[in-house]
C-alpha cells in the first residue's frame, strides 16, 4: 500500500501519482489501527475484557467517518471502501450494544 502503483486509485481520492510521506504516515498509522482492532475484537470473541471499555466507542466513531469520507471521494475505486467499513464498523457497533446490555442486566 505504501507504494504500490495499485493503491494509487485507492486511496487518498486517487489523486496522486505517488504518495508523499505524510500520506504513507497516515496509511501506516491506519494499518496499526486496524491491527489493534483486530485484537480488540479478537478479545472479544474469546471472551476476555476489553480495556478501556470507551476504545469500542471510538472504533464505531472512527467507523462511521471512515465510511463518510469513503462514501465522498472523488475515487470510484474508493468509495468500495465503504463496504468493508461499513462491515467493521457494524461489528464493533453490536460489541458495543451487547457490552451496553451485559452492563444494564448485570446492574
Amino acid at each position: 500500500m505504501l507504494g504500490a502503483s495499485f493503491a494509487l486509485d485507492r486511496a487518498a481520492g486517487g489523486q496522486f501519482e505517488v504518495f508523499p510521506t505524510y500520506i504513507r504516515m497516515i496509511y501506516i498509522l491506519n494499518f496499526a489501527l486496524i491491527v489493534y482492532q483486530v485484537m480488540i475484537f479478537g478479545r472479544y470473541e474469546f471472551g476476555l475484557a476489553i480495556k478501556p471499555k470507551w476504545i469500542v466507542k471510538v472504533f464505531v466513531i472512527l467507523g462511521v467517518l471512515g465510511i463518510l469520507a469513503n462514501a465522498v471521494s472523488r475515487s470510484a475505486n474508493e468509495r468500495w471502501n465503504v463496504i468493508p467499513a461499513l462491515i467493521i464498523t457494524f461489528a464493533f457497533y453490536r460489541i458495543l450494544k451487547s457490552d451496553t446490555n451485559r452492563t444494564e442486566v448485570a446492574a
